[in-house]
């Protein structure tokens, strides 16, 4: 058994086999006059918002003589904040006589063809801008929603050869 002898600080092994170093109250602790304490006050508003855009819908060729509609379709892309809850309207776009059932695009002089909007793909589901009633309603998930308006052309609209063209606004009421 060894004998260990301290001397201040330091102990020995008699033996001389290992030196071992420590404080015993004779080391010095750095000396603190005060210690004072604040805080910093943290905070943020997120405010709700969306984002929406849109693809261009575009019909392609219509024949008067042809027994089928004419379909195409535009996709939307909708990014809203976490459960922020909203709806999608479509306006009547800018044609004459329009209403939101049946929409027209202007042609050559004053001829029209009439179209409609939907949100389904059989085109039975009217997509236009009364709230609760014929809009799409959803709620923000903070990550992109991808939604379809589906466009068709009645089939057999006596109509002018020549390009036809309408602007619908999309809005989303949040």
């Amino acid at each position: 058994m060894a004998a260990i002898v301290q001397q201040g600080g330091v102990v020995f092994s008699l033996l001389g086999k290992s030196v071992f170093l420590f404080c015993l109250g004779f080391c010095t602790n750095p000396a603190f006059a005060a210690i004072l304490t604040t805080s910093v006050p943290v905070s943020v508003e997120v405010i709700s918002g969306c984002t929406i855009t849109a693809t261009p819908l575009v019909f392609g060729v219509y024949s008067p003589y042809a027994v089928i509609s004419t379909k195409s379709i535009s996709r939307l892309r909708i990014l809203c904040t976490l459960n922020t809850p909203y709806n999608i309207t479509l306006d009547q776009g800018n044609g004459i006589s329009a209403d939101t059932n049946l929409r027209t695009m202007s042609g050559p002089g004053t001829a029209t063809i009439c179209y409609t909007l939907s949100q389904n793909p059989t085109c039975t589901i009217n997509w236009g801008n009364t709230i609760g009633v014929d809009t799409v309603f959803g709620k923000g998930s903070g990550i992109p929603k991808y939604l379809t308006i589906y466009g068709e052309i009645p089939a057999q609209q006596n109509v002018s050869t020549g390009s036809y063209s309408d602007v619908v606004n999309i809005n989303i009421v949040f």
